[in-house]
């Protein structure tokens, strides 16, 4: 798939896809800022027939993703604003002049009738770039607390939609609604799918629980560390499938190796490690009965949607919070989630945390329900509804004035 320049995006044809409303959507830098725009976009195009540009970053994962899915992308350099001084802040700040000439440019040439942002550092040039173009912006917010993206660009947002209701009290109320963190089809497919069968599907007994551990797409080492050494504890008493990320699975390979070294075959057979996964994922998801994993906002929502009980351990906070601690603490509040902070995650905890999750049935069940009162699979659908009232909205005053122009 073609990634588009500046240059390359063109206006459409008369007489082809002119007629069709035409929506730019960007978000970008992880999975967790790129899924649930996929989600939206792949429904715009479906659903209402919209044409779609995918605005990302050069250098963020949208950069394979979006092609994947089969939409035109164009790619600008977007500098992630950091809270913390370091020469990557300096050489972030400078990319966002170039990235903000880009993104007003492409905007321009392709003249949407409405953006749609779902977060991440590329969101401010898309975002800036509306107000500048006249166009309607939905900003949409993933986690309980805005990030400083989010935080810019709210005040020249046509319509915010956020995902849970903690996060209404940080915008407008005119503007504000919560609708629910859109989640990809393929999540809610999933669910008709037998758990025993999903794991099947990855090769894992059907009858035996299964931990899912994901530190997100870029993985989180602490985490695999944790896991690696309690895989000896965990191993007799469950199945593990570890998602190390990429940059992290040759040293999680050589650690897990190491910590396995005296068990026997068969027992090492019930861990499986991967890189990452992308298409898959939904199945592993399905197939688990208890996940470890960070508290991003798309991946508490997939949880949700699933009915899954978790461990989770958010990212330490920065300068300014943790936004992931917001996220956990909501489900901890609400006894869906069983949640371990960063620094006190130990292997003795862990092997602990998992064996008296699992054997339990009734708090299995209660994690499950209370995890799926967070749940709204109509996210995507009720989002890509909103930004199509405010595209054809701005159609509509478009066409007036071109009326108006046209009669004196």
């Amino acid at each position: 798939m073609k990634i588009l320049k500046e240059r390359d995006v063109a206006l459409p044809r008369e007489g082809s896809g002119a007629e069709r409303m035409k929506v730019l959507v960007s978000g970008g830098g992880t999975g967790g800022h790129i899924y649930p725009a996929l989600a939206v976009a792949t429904l715009l195009e479906k659903q209402y027939q919209a044409r779609i540009l995918y605005l990302g970053s050069d250098d963020g994962l949208e950069t394979e993703l979006a092609p994947a899915a089969g939409l035109a992308f164009a790619a600008i350099k977007a500098g992630k604003l950091r809270r913390y001084v370091s020469w990557q802040t300096v050489t972030g700040v400078a990319r966002v002049p170039v990235g903000m000439a880009q993104a007003v440019g492409i905007v321009r040439r392709f003249a949407p009738d409405a953006i749609f942002t779902s977060g991440g550092y590329v969101a401010v040039p898309a975002g800036l770039a509306a107000r500048l173009n006249g166009v309607p912006l939905m900003m949409h917010q993933q986690d309980v607390p805005p990030n400083l993206s989010n935080k810019l660009i709210a005040p020249v947002a046509t319509r915010i939609s956020v995902a849970f209701a903690d996060s209404l009290s940080y915008f407008p109320g005119s503007k504000t609604l919560q609708l629910g963190n859109p989640v990809r089809q393929q999540i809610l497919d999933i669910r008709q799918v037998p758990v025993e069968q999903a794991r099947r599907e990855l090769g894992f007994e059907a009858e035996l629980p299964l931990l899912l551990v994901t530190g997100g797409s870029q993985g989180a080492r602490h985490l695999n560390q944790v896991v690696c050494q309690a895989l000896s504890r965990l191993l007799p008493h469950c199945q593990v499938l570890q998602i190390s990320g990429k940059q992290l699975f040759e040293e999680t390979r050589e650690q897990s190796t190491q910590a396995m070294a005296e068990l026997d075959e068969e027992t090492r057979r019930r861990y499986r490690l991967v890189a990452y996964m992308n298409e898959e994922m939904p199945v592993a998801l399905q197939a688990s009965t208890l996940v470890l994993c960070r508290s991003g906002a798309a991946t508490l929502s997939e949880l949700a949607v699933l009915g899954k009980p978790s461990i989770l351990v958010p990212l330490p906070p920065a300068i300014g919070g943790s936004p992931q601690e917001a996220n956990a603490g909501m489900f901890g509040r609400k006894a869906a989630a069983e949640v371990i902070r960063d620094k006190d995650m130990k292997p003795e905890m862990l092997v602990e945390r998992v064996v008296s999750i699992n054997t339990s049935f009734t708090l299995l069940e209660s994690m499950a329900a209370a995890a799926r009162s967070f749940a709204k699979p109509q996210a995507a659908q009720e989002i890509a509804a909103e930004v199509i009232n405010i595209a054809q909205k701005n159609r509509a005053k478009t066409n007036k004035r071109r009326h108006e122009g046209a009669s004196i």
